[in-house]
């Protein structure tokens, strides 16, 4: 009895403690970059992140994996730091850089003791403004990402991740185009300096911070780090692509010699992120999430995990459904996901499933604390602020016929692109029973459109 009182006092602590809401302010410097300030909390802890309006949406044919490259080689060493100085400042200020790239942008940020901060501005500083692209790393780099990323010894899972992107946007896109061997050979630490010099720009530039920090004294620190960045390019990114369009049933496979599984990515469309459906989709897919694993992991047990995730970005809305099986088990495991799809929209869902999945995202948002995740929670480059500080009421106010609603919507049987990477030889009886199935090879991705 002693224990079951602990429990639901854990329980009622949870459901009675507020969302952590923090004040919000923003301004520009005179140089234009833009700062986000999300202050709050007690705890001495501030998560920093410079973000770049520069992503695998910016690049051109030619041009694959560049700003992945940037990213990578910011953290090589710059004009105040080498890399194992820049190592050791970071260890001694209990902080990390980090950095990396998506379709949308690209970032550095960092994790660090409130009474730390102006140490880890400046570090972080030196690594976005003054890199300085050491030959021989970056050769190393490079050498590594042709070695370790090339359709022969890449993961099926990256495999199938790498065609879906191919299948669904196709060469014209850049979120289609993926980077090959003879591409990446011609890059050399001047190309990507270059690079680097048009797109990272204080006008195509964010700084976020969020965290418990003093504003009469964070300011002259943005100021003193910031402030002086100078550009000769003047203006923010703007590229236009066309949305992408999923409107019926195909299938893909790429083949990766001596699997033993095959790895399968269902790709269909999303709302965007600030659409009116997305609050509801968002309930719905939770709790598709929970009905995939019970039917294809447990009761079909086809596989170890499955799972359901919202690749929702500026430039394309989507959803994806991934997982890996024995090879044997590839037909039976597409049987299985139609038919749970299809019962997923047919049959109505119960009035304590969705309770369940509105209680446990408003604890999720109830129990987040971390600056890291309170930043991303409250992003203001993805989510409008006003918005997020009313989500619970928001999602209280959702009625069992609005996720019904985007059930009908988005998860329609039969309308998804699937790509599935294994061994063909594995695999050739089941394939055949696939009904206009596409076959990709390597030499699909390895040109520029």
């Amino acid at each position: 009895m002693k224990n079951l009182g602990i429990v639901f006092l854990l329980v009622f602590n949870l459901i009675s403690k507020a969302q952590v809401i923090p004040t919000y302010e923003t301004f520009n410097l005179k140089n234009g970059l833009k700062i986000y300030l999300l202050q709050y909390g007690n705890i001495q802890a501030i998560n920093v992140k410079l973000v770049l309006n520069t992503g695998k949406v910016n690049e051109a044919p030619g041009q694959q994996n560049y700003s992945s490259i940037v990213s990578n080689a910011l953290l090589m060493g710059n004009a105040k730091y080498d890399i194992e100085t820049q190592t050791n400042k970071a260890f001694a200020l209990g902080t990390v850089l980090s950095a990396s790239s998506s379709n949308d942008f690209t970032s550095i940020s960092m994790n660090i003791l409130s009474k730390d901060l102006d140490g880890g501005m400046e570090l972080m500083s030196a690594a976005v403004l003054s890199p300085t692209f050491p030959k021989e790393k970056m050769d190393l780099m490079i050498s590594q990402s042709i070695d370790f990323n090339s359709p022969s010894k890449m993961d099926i899972a990256e495999l199938s991740s790498v065609f879906s992107d191919y299948f669904i946007f196709g060469l014209s896109n850049p979120l289609g185009r993926y980077f090959y061997k003879s591409q990446m050979q011609k890059i050399t630490p001047a190309i990507i300096k270059e690079y680097y010099e048009f797109n990272f720009t204080p006008k195509n530039a964010n700084l976020i911070i969020c965290g418990n920090f003093d504003l009469a004294t964070i300011k002259p620190i943005i100021e003193k780090y910031y402030g002086t960045w100078k550009s000769e390019f003047g203006a923010s990114n703007s590229v236009s692509i066309e949305s992408s369009s999923i409107k019926k049933k195909e299938i893909g496979f790429i083949n990766r010699t001596g699997s033993t599984q095959c790895a399968l990515q269902w790709n269909k469309i999303s709302p965007a992120v600030n659409d009116k459906d997305q609050l509801a989709f968002s309930v719905a897919n939770s709790i598709f999430n929970e009905v995939l694993f019970k039917e294809i992991r447990e009761k079909g047990g086809k596989t170890y995990g499955i799972t359901s995730n919202q690749k929702a970005s500026k430039y394309s809305n989507l959803y994806s459904v991934s997982c890996s099986v024995r090879s044997s088990e590839l037909f039976n495991t597409i049987q299985l996901f139609d038919k749970t799809l299809n019962d997923f929209y047919t049959n109505s869902i119960d009035e304590n499933t969705f309770k369940e999945a509105i209680y446990k995202r408003i604890i999720g948002i109830k129990r987040m604390e971390s600056p890291d995740d309170l930043a991303a929670f409250y992003n203001p480059l993805v989510y409008n602020f006003e918005k997020r500080k009313n989500i619970i009421n928001d999602l209280n106010a959702l009625t069992i016929e609005d996720v019904q609603k985007v059930i009908k919507k988005y998860f329609t049987p039969n309308i998804y692109k699937l790509v599935i990477a294994g061994d063909e030889l594995k695999v050739s009886d089941q394939l055949s029973k696939l009904s206009g199935l596409q076959k990709f090879s390597a030499s699909d991705i390895e040109k520029d459109n």
